[in-house]
């Protein structure tokens, strides 16, 4: 939900139509009718949530909720009105148990979307993510998807040392929507449903090994080093992950987070996927969301002066724009402590560029 939060939040967890849908298990998701799921005009009018056991550091430590959604005519027109307004639909996932932590890779074929994910409390852990979708008005009776990974490991210090800890623990996720309007450099809620669906998900057993090549724990979002700005860049055209990561080499600067444009073999719509950047790990997560990605579109990163003017005249980069850091990140919200910078939040250009109609 938006980082301006009232104290009521806690009390709406109370509010909620449950379906217990434990991770592993076949049974068929839940399927919400109503005046649009969350009973609004804007909302999609079915919605069919299920979690499936995945991969973050090793096999099954981590849970992805795949959301299918659609639109009636009626739902889509209702949308229409405030997309005009230049606020956008938003698909949210919250761990409000504060057992899981969201891991920043996602996938969607919501047209245009952006990603963001919060630490409402302050424990490091984000147990909110959100899709905010594009100002296209969605398609009447075509299945939009969205998938959130979540995992069991958060960053934790141990003796001033950032290191993985796990959570065994059972909990439960809730599935809510929103409208979002971008203001300060992130996607702010500006209505909000209540929960339409809760999942559960058990408790698990012994804390897995972690494999020497997975990548080092965080206990904090990526901020700017000395003489480093916040950039967002679109490229020209899909790009290389190899020659990708090649850029912040000749660039004096390092990405955080990256967008790639792909296809799912469910359907013919353009799929966006995206996530931290990980050298080691390339479009590996993408793919394992049942995304074929073409290549990287877009990416946040940190620059120094000289390596922003060597990507505004690179041949395979279209756009270079200013990172702008929410003002939230130098205050605590109300109810919470997620004072985040969008090092995960990629507002770029790709889609108006290169895929609208």
């Amino acid at each position: 939900m938006n980082k301006i939060r009232v104290a009521m939040l806690s009390a709406l967890a109370l509010v909620v139509i449950a379906v217990i849908a434990l991770v592993g298990t076949s049974a068929a998701p839940r399927v919400v009718l109503a005046q649009g799921v969350g009973r609004a005009s804007w909302t999609p009018s079915t919605s069919e949530t299920r979690s499936m056991v995945s991969r973050f550091l090793v096999a099954g430590d981590s849970i992805t909720y795949s959301t299918d959604a659609v639109w009636s005519r009626n739902q889509a027109a209702g949308l229409k009105q405030y997309t005009d307004a230049g606020l956008r639909y938003t698909h949210e996932i919250n761990d409000r148990s504060g057992r899981l932590s969201a891991t920043g890779y996602w996938a969607t074929n919501h047209p245009d979307p952006a990603f963001d994910r919060d630490d409402d409390d302050g424990d490091g852990r984000w147990e909110e993510a959100e899709i905010t979708a594009g100002a296209d008005e969605p398609t009447a009776g075509a299945t939009y998807t969205s998938l959130v990974q979540f995992s069991r490991w958060h960053g934790k210090r141990q003796k001033r040392v950032c290191e993985w800890a796990w959570d065994r623990r059972l909990g439960s996720t809730a599935v809510l929507s929103q409208l979002s309007r971008d203001l300060l450099g992130e996607w702010q809620a500006q209505r909000y449903t209540l929960t339409y669906d809760t999942l559960a998900y058990p408790r698990v057993a012994t804390k897995p090994k972690i494999p020497s090549s997975a990548p080092a724990a965080s206990c904090r979002v990526g901020r700017a080093r000395e003489a480093q700005s916040g950039i967002v860049v679109t490229f020209a055209e899909p790009m290389d992950w190899a020659r990708f990561m090649e850029l912040q080499q000749q660039g004096n600067g390092r990405w955080t987070a990256f967008e790639a444009i792909g296809s799912s073999a469910h359907d013919q719509l353009t799929w966006t996927c995206g996530g931290p950047v990980v050298p080691s790990s390339a479009l590996a997560p993408c793919r394992a969301m049942g995304v074929d990605p073409t290549g990287v579109s877009a990416a946040v990163g940190y620059y120094t002066d000289d390596g922003i003017e060597a990507l505004r005249e690179h041949p395979g980069v279209a756009r270079v724009d200013g990172l702008r850091d929410a003002v939230t990140s130098m205050l605590f919200d109300v109810g919470g402590f997620g004072v985040e910078r969008p090092d995960l939040t990629v507002n770029d250009h790709y889609w108006e560029l290169f895929l609208a109609d």
